[in-house]
């Protein structure tokens, strides 16, 4: 049948410790509700306003920001191997005391934990990536982690939703819990593997090693925290407009969230499989911005749900288009170079926007409106097109020069 030759070739080629990174990022984000329902949580239960609420979430990033540094350093140092699981380890201790916290400043301090230590995963999973993976099967490993992602992005939401309504006392718990038992489980199934290492003195001296001096790289990583910045208030300012204008319950909420990672589960490495080879990577990444562009702008005109579900929809297929070729790039970029410092400072391009993402979103809420924040989403995505098609000329003009 051509759809099961389909589904054979999209997945096809895929190693065995792949599949084992898979199911761990699957058991851990399973559990990924307390980043998905804190908006909600910190103004309704503990009843802090929109701005201080904005500030806690905002160490979301900030601890994301150390996070990344800290694991991409230790990565080049130990290898991608002992960081994979103790990161999760920790972050799971750390979520599991934050919903202990009742006053404002440990709230704040513990929700830095949570990333500071769990976000050391993150340049260690793309450096075993690297590891476990061959050159021309990047985006599809990519593809399959991020499918494993949004698959427990689908679970997450909805089970979240279900526990808050009861007490959101248990989303803690099961936040928690899923980390350890992630940790746990690449412990006993995945194999240990060394990190390739660089040469240094086999390097021509006109390359450089470092993404620091990188000066095309450090471009897209800015063009990508802009996008990240707009794509982020999907977890941040998106569940309060759900809530406050549209009045709806946790568990619609989880529902409506949960859409975004139904459709990644479902479609993106088939998309990937048929798209892959059509188009340049910037050319992909710059229609993510269109549609990132085009899902805020429908929310100002019409007031219903259809167009809540139309906005998901276009974050969605944002998403499908745009990041599995901005991680692609980064490990092309990477390739021979220092790959826990380029994977580190690619995460904490997204952690800087996970900090300005909340602080951007409630401070405007706040002071203008949901009117007002949508088109300055959409003036943001507008930069990002813009920047992503113009480094594609840089780009073409950079290899030129090197032959």
């Amino acid at each position: 049948m051509p759809q099961l030759k389909s589904l054979t070739k999209a997945y096809s080629g895929i190693s065995k410790e792949m599949w084992i990174l898979a199911i761990a990022m699957l058991i851990n984000r399973c559990g990924s509700m307390v980043l998905l329902f804190m908006s909600v949580y910190l103004t309704q239960k503990m009843n802090f306003s929109i701005s201080k609420a904005g500030l806690v979430l905002s160490m979301f990033g900030l601890g994301s920001l150390l996070g990344a540094f800290v694991g991409g350093k230790l990565v080049d140092r130990y290898g991608f191997y002992p960081i994979l699981w103790s990161s999760l380890i920790l972050s799971g201790i750390m979520l599991l005391i934050l919903g202990q916290m009742e006053h404002y400043i440990w709230i704040a301090i513990f929700t830095f934990m949570v990333t500071a230590t769990g976000d050391m995963f993150r340049p260690a999973n793309m450096a075993s990536i690297n590891s476990y993976s061959h050159k021309e099967g990047y985006t599809q490993a990519i593809a399959l982690n991020r499918l494993a992602m949004n698959l427990g992005f689908t679970i997450g939401p909805i089970l979240g939703g279900f526990l808050a309504f009861y007490s959101y006392h248990f989303l803690f718990w099961a936040d928690g819990i899923t980390c350890i038992t992630a940790a746990s489980f690449l412990l006993l199934k995945l194999p240990k593997r060394e990190q390739v290492r660089v040469d240094k003195k086999s390097i021509p001296t006109h390359i450089t090693l470092s993404p620091y001096k990188d000066a095309n790289y450090l471009y897209f990583l800015f063009f990508t925290m802009l996008y990240a910045l707009a794509f982020f208030q999907l977890l941040t300012t998106l569940p309060l407009f759900y809530k406050n204008e549209y009045q709806l319950s946790e568990k619609y909420i989880g529902w409506l969230m949960a859409l975004n990672g139904i459709g990644v589960a479902v479609m993106e490495m088939f998309l990937l499989y048929y798209i892959r080879n059509k188009w340049t990577q910037f050319k992909f990444i710059a229609l993510g911005c269109l549609l990132l562009i085009v899902a805020y702008l429908i929310l100002m005109p019409v007031h219903s749900i259809p167009i809540l579900i139309i906005n998901i929809l276009l974050l969605t297929f944002s998403e499908m288009v745009a990041m599995p070729f901005m991680s692609t790039y980064m490990m092309h970029r990477s390739e021979g170079k220092n790959m826990g410092d380029y994977s580190a400072l690619y995460s904490m391009s997204w952690s800087t926007a996970l900090i300005l993402a909340p602080v951007f979103g409630t401070q405007i809420i706040d002071h203008f409106g949901y009117a007002y924040l949508w088109v300055g989403l959409a003036a943001i995505g507008t930069i990002a097109f813009a920047g992503f098609r113009w480094l594609e000329l840089r780009s073409v003009e950079e290899s030129k020069r090197s032959v």
